[in-house]
C-alpha cells in the first residue's frame, strides 16, 4: 500500500471516528428527549385522567435510570470510541424492547424498526449487519412468544408481515450505509486533493522566491526535479505516484534555504572564501527548518537537510554516511551535482553532458550511493533527454524574460 493510500485511509478513519463521536452523542440526546417527553406525555394524561395513553411509566423510568448510568459512566470513565458506539446501540436495542413491553398497544412492535436505521447511520456495514440481526432475532422471539393482544389476536399472517417490514426496513438502511460511504470517500478526496494543490502553491512560491535572488540558478530546482524523479523511478522504492510525487517536491525546494543566503554571496563571480562557503553550507539546514514550519511538506525535510552528505561522510551539514544518509537526500545528491556541473555558475562555465556523467560515475563509492550504481547507468538516456530539453538556449531565455 502506498504513502497516499495510507494517508487518505488515515483520515477516513478520523473523519469517521469524529463522526461516530458526535453520532453517539446525538443519540443519546434524542433518547433521553423522548423518554422525557414520554413520562411528562403519560403523567399529563393520567392526572388529566385522559385515557389517551396505556404506556407503562414504571418501564419508561426504567429506561430513563439506565440511560443515566450509561451517560455517567461515558463521563466519568475513557473507553475506546468503538466500545461507546457498542454501548448505545445496546442500549437502544434495550429500550426498544423496554417499549414494547411498557407500551401497551399492538403496534408496539414498530419500534424495532429503529435498530436497523439507527445502526446504519455509522455507515458501518458490519455493525449494521450484525445489529440488524439482532433486531431482527430480538422481534421473531418476542413476537410469536409475547404478542400484544389488546384489540385483536395476532395470527401468523400479522408475524410475517411484522417480519417482513422489518427486512425491508433494514436493507433500505443497508443501502443508506453505502451512500453515507460514498459520502465520506468524497469528502477524503475533496480534502486530500484540496492539500496537494496547496502544497504545489506553497512549494512554487519557494521556488519563484529562491530564484529571484541568483537568476545563475534560475531553473536549477525544476530541472533537480527533474533528474530526480528520472533517477528514482529506476528504483523499487518509488515505484508508486505518491513517492515520486514526495521525490519531485524535494527536488524543487531542495535549496529554499538559500533565501537566507546574502546575494552578493550567491552570485559572487570569484571563489568563495572559507567563511563564506561555510555561510553558503547553512542553506540545507535553514531549508529544513522552514519546510518543517509548513504542515503538509514535513515529509520533504530529510531531502533537503541531508542532500549535500557524501556517502563517505565527507559531506554537510550532519556529515551522516553511508545509509545512515536517508533514500531522498541520496537521490537528490546525484540530480543536484549533475545539475550544478552541467550549468553555468558566476564562477565557473558550465560542461558537457558526458563530461558530467563521468564525473558522476567517477563520484560513486566516495560522494554517491554505489547502490544507485545501476540507476545511475539505466537513466542516462533520460539525462541525456531532460538534459537537452532545459539546455535549449532561446527557451530558457523565453522563461527568464516571462519570469522577469
Amino acid at each position: 500500500m502506498n504513502k497516499l493510500s495510507s494517508e487518505k485511509e488515515q483520515l477516513l478513519h478520523e473523519l469517521i471516528l469524529d463522526y461516530d463521536r458526535t453520532l453517539n452523542t446525538q443519540i443519546m440526546r434524542v433518547c433521553l428527549i423522548y423518554i422525557l417527553l414520554s413520562i411528562s406525555w403519560n403523567l399529563i394524561f393520567r392526572w388529566l385522567n385522559v385515557p389517551f395513553s396505556r404506556a407503562d411509566i414504571t418501564v419508561l423510568l426504567i429506561c430513563f435510570s439506565v440511560l443515566t448510568l450509561v451517560q455517567a459512566f461515558f463521563k466519568y470513565f475513557t473507553i475506546l470510541e468503538r466500545l461507546k458506539t457498542h454501548a448505545v446501540l445496546l442500549f437502544v436495542v434495550f429500550v426498544v424492547i423496554s417499549l414494547y413491553y411498557g407500551s401497551g398497544y399492538s403496534e408496539s412492535w414498530s419500534y424495532f424498526l429503529l435498530i436497523p436505521i439507527v445502526t446504519s447511520l455509522y455507515g458501518n456495514r458490519l455493525l449494521s449487519i450484525f445489529y440488524s440481526i439482532m433486531g431482527f432475532v430480538s422481534l421473531t422471539i418476542i413476537i410469536t412468544t409475547f404478542p400484544i393482544t389488546t384489540y385483536y389476536i395476532s395470527d401468523g399472517i400479522d408475524i410475517s408481515n411484522s417480519l417482513l417490514l422489518y427486512l425491508i426496513v433494514a436493507t433500505f438502511s443497508y443501502l443508506l450505509i453505502n451512500k453515507l460511504n460514498m459520502l465520506y470517500n468524497k469528502q477524503v478526496n475533496t480534502v486530500v486533493d484540496s492539500l496537494e494543490t496547496t502544497l504545489e502553491q506553497v512549494v512554487n512560491s519557494f521556488v519563484v522566491a529562491m530564484e529571484a535572488k541568483d537568476h545563475y540558478t534560475f531553473g536549477h530546482s525544476e530541472r533537480v526535479s527533474k533528474y530526480a524523479v528520472a533517477l528514482a523511478g529506476h528504483l523499487p522504492e518509488y515505484q508508486d505516484e505518491h513517492h515520486l510525487k514526495t521525490i519531485r517536491l524535494i527536488g524543487l525546494v531542495h535549496d529554499i534555504g538559500k533565501i537566507s543566503i546574502p546575494e552578493d554571496i550567491l552570485t559572487k563571480s570569484t571563489p568563495l572564501t572559507k567563511t563564506e562557503f561555510d555561510i553558503i553550507k547553512t542553506h540545507s539546514a535553514l531549508g529544513a527548518q522552514m519546510i518543517e514550519k509548513v504542515e503538509g511538506l514535513k515529509s520533504l525535510k530529510n531531502g533537503v537537510l541531508y542532500h549535500h552528505e557524501r556517502w563517505d561522510g565527507k559531506g554537510y551539514p550532519t556529515g551522516k554516511k553511508g545509509a545512515d544518509i536517508p533514500i531522498e537526500a541520496r537521490i537528490l545528491a546525484v540530480a543536484d551535482s549533475f545539475d550544478a556541473i552541467t550549468s553555468t555558475r558566476p564562477y565557473r562555465s558550465e560542461r558537457t553532458f558526458d563530461e558530467a556523467m563521468t564525473e558522476i560515475e567517477a563520484g560513486i563509492g566516495t560522494h554517491y550511493d554505489p547502490g544507485l550504481a545501476e540507476a545511475i547507468r539505466a537513466v542516462k538516456a533520460e539525462f541525456k533527454e531532460i538534459y537537452s530539453d532545459t539546455h535549449d538556449q532561446l527557451d530558457e531565455f523565453e522563461k527568464l524574460t516571462d519570469f522577469l
